[in-house]
């Protein structure tokens, strides 16, 4: 086991044998462990056929000059890329993803509106230049992953084809066992699109993402985009207080701060300055139990991306050292966004813009302007408000397992891709993407179906459905394993046959630690009996059967 391994899936891949690891974030998939991700790819690929999705294969190398045209080469845009050069100097990306290239494909096909609505897939190695390969198959810098992309003349006809590709993830994740904890779920369109997409993430501690729910409702939001609703304080009959400017040198952040003026935590601001690509300086005020969401805040100040004003910056605008910033005497320009949860506070402690100095007892329209309108610009919390309904958020730790982004026309657009409409005039297509991380499915079925004797996995994917442990190397029990091999071969039952000459503790062992439904055992005594010894993985007990009963269960 290598030593800097610590994601339990990788640990229970390699002690079995499905996976080596060549580095961080990069594994061979060795023949066990080949058998069970071409499983999951046919049951992906299953689907994708059945609502019409044609399969295709894109390259690895893409031209700079595509990327370019959609603005996405930079690496302040797309900073997760493996690049490299010719011979000749010219630049290449390493496929990460395919948006580009498959619209430049399909320009050469799609010309009319009667060629839509389509879609094509495909299943592909994809290589990311991820910071953190610390979580074994579930981030890698090489994986494998099922991409799709649909092209359609409307946003009803796209709206269709999306629905569609949904349905049919709905029953990948069921036919994997895992459909009863892998919930659609509403999330940041990252650099693919500005609207919001849709992950499927399924519930495990082993999960990097927060899914905020209220499951009664159906509703699902990774705690990127959540929007939530602060419980009210209920301060409305405490007197207003006299405002006092009060020396505390060297006392920053939230927590230090209530403690030194004796303040419960959720009267305390904090007030983080931001600057846009245009060179607007934005103020982001928060309740101090909560943090400032950036993906909510540039939502809400109508722009693409923000910077984190930095110390000078700061300071310039403020006149104060960081960690001392309010909304009190800030210049004008200063456009101001304060978190809902801010609105009902009363005798609330605030930055006062002077280094060394906060202000106690501040309150809206006395001590300081009153915002006219309040956002929702904070990371979620369990157990606040969704405002959709009214009620408490629970929360769970998840793993992405597939995504899909609506991305209107800009990938179209950007690249000249348009078709001609009944009149004969050029309009634009719209598209979607739809994404499955394969490798990452085998990941998280090790990390969900195991117990503490290895893996278990579903029977939809287990590398062979029965162990046949032969006890004994003598004639007569190997042709009764080889005969009774060769009669579940002819039945489509997938059988692996531990012939080794070691003892039966460890071939059981084995059995248990691959993780293969059925083990059947063969020895002098079963023959002798007239019987075979069956024992399911995820059962205690043993059963003595005979062979019609043996084939109906594994037919089963």
């Amino acid at each position: 086991m290598p030593a800097d391994e610590t994601a339990k899936n990788a640990q229970l891949l390699i002690q079995a044998g499905f996976i080596h690891k060549e580095m961080a974030g990069v594994y061979v998939y060795l023949p066990l462990g080949l058998i069970v991700l071409e499983k999951i790819k046919q049951i992906v690929r299953e689907e994708m056929n059945a609502v019409d999705s044609q399969e295709l294969m894109m390259t690895t190398l893409q031209p700079k000059e595509l990327w370019e045209k959609t603005d996405r080469w930079d690496d302040s845009k797309v900073d997760n890329w493996f690049k490299t050069k010719l011979a000749s100097g010219a630049e290449l990306g390493v496929g990460l993803t395919h948006e580009e290239p498959v619209v430049d494909a399909v320009s050469q096909y799609l010309k009319s509106y009667k060629d839509m609505p389509f879609s094509v897939y495909q299943i592909q190695n994809k290589f990311r230049n991820e910071l953190r390969a610390k979580n074994g198959l579930l981030r890698g810098r090489e994986f494998v992953m099922k991409d799709a992309y649909s092209f359609a003349t409307s946003d009803l006809q796209h709206k269709e084809i999306y629905e569609k590709i949904a349905s049919a993830y709905t029953k990948v994740y069921d036919r994997l066992g895992i459909g009863d904890i892998t919930f659609r779920t509403k999330a940041d369109g990252g650099y693919f699109t500005e609207k919001l997409s849709d992950e499927y993430q399924t519930m495990s501690q082993a999960g990097e993402d927060k899914v905020f729910f209220v499951k009664e409702d159906n509703i699902y939001y990774n705690q990127e985009v959540a929007p939530s609703k602060a419980l009210d304080l209920d301060l409305k009959d405490e007197p207003l207080a006299d405002f006092q400017e009060v020396k505390a040198e060297n006392i920053i952040g939230a927590t230090e701060l209530a403690k030194h003026f004796k303040l419960r935590l959720e009267q305390t601001t904090k007030t983080i300055f931001y600057t846009s690509a245009s060179g607007k300086m934005i103020a982001a005020v928060v309740r101090g139990d909560y943090d400032i969401n950036e993906i909510k805040l540039a939502r809400s100040a109508g722009i693409s991306s923000l910077l984190l004003a930095n110390e000078e910056t700061v300071k310039k605008i403020t006149g104060a050292s960081v960690g001392y910033a309010g909304l009190i005497n800030l210049p004008a320009e200063v456009d101001i966004f304060v978190d809902e949860s801010c609105q009902n506070l009363m005798n609330f402690e605030m930055g006062t813009n002077k280094t060394g100095y906060h202000a106690i007892n501040v309150n809206w329209g006395r001590d300081v302007k009153q915002p006219a309108q309040y956002y929702d610009i904070k990371v979620a919390k369990e157990g606040d408000i969704n405002p959709e309904t009214g009620k408490k958020y629970a929360m769970h730790r998840a793993v992405e397992v597939g995504n899909i982004f609506p991305l209107e026309s800009k990938y179209t657009d950007a690249l000249g891709l348009y078709y001609s409409d009944q009149n004969g005039d050029n309009q634009s297509i719209i598209m979607g993407c739809y994404g499955i991380g394969i490798s990452r499915l085998m990941g998280v079925l090790a990390e969900l179906f195991a117990d503490d004797k290895g893996l278990v996995w579903p029977e939809s994917v287990a590398p062979f459905k029965v162990f046949l442990a032969q006890i004994g190397v003598d004639d007569q029990v190997s042709a009764e394993c080889q005969k009774l091999y060769d009669e579940l071969s002819n039945d489509a039952i997938e059988v692996f046959w531990d012939d080794r000459q070691v003892r039966p503790g460890e071939k059981f062992a084995d059995a248990d630690l691959y993780g293969i439904p059925y083990r059947l055992v063969v020895s002098q005594k079963t023959i002798q009996s007239g019987v075979y010894e069956l024992k399911k993985r995820t059962d205690n007990d043993l059963k003595m059967i005979n062979k019609n009963e043996l084939f109906k269960i594994l037919a089963s």
